[in-house]
């Protein structure tokens, strides 16, 4: 009998905390992370009102560019765009 494995317990502190990360790379490994759990992306973390904020607009960038990601992230990336604001970029420290 094939055991199957048991996701980990959700845990929204640490899941902010590595998504809004100044890492890079932290923030497009918690992005995957949370699209494969939940087939979306978690930019409600981010203040998006006015504009799209740094962080979100790198990490959005990453994945895109990331040509290893399957279509379904892909196509994440796309949902999450057309939801947003705009294309406009918050500066980090506003």
């Amino acid at each position: 009998m094939k055991k199957e494995t048991k996701k980990s317990r959700f845990n929204f502190e640490e899941l902010k905390a590595g998504a809004t990360s100044p890492d890079r790379q932290m923030r497009k490994n918690i992005f995957i992370e949370y699209f494969e759990r939940f087939q979306e992306f978690p930019s409600y973390l981010f203040d998006n009102e006015r504009a799209i904020d740094s962080r979100l607009s790198e990490t959005i960038h990453d994945l895109s560019a990331d040509r290893d990601l399957d279509e379904n992230l892909h196509k994440g990336i796309k949902m999450l765009l057309a939801r947003l604001p705009s294309l406009d970029v918050i500066p980090e420290n506003s």
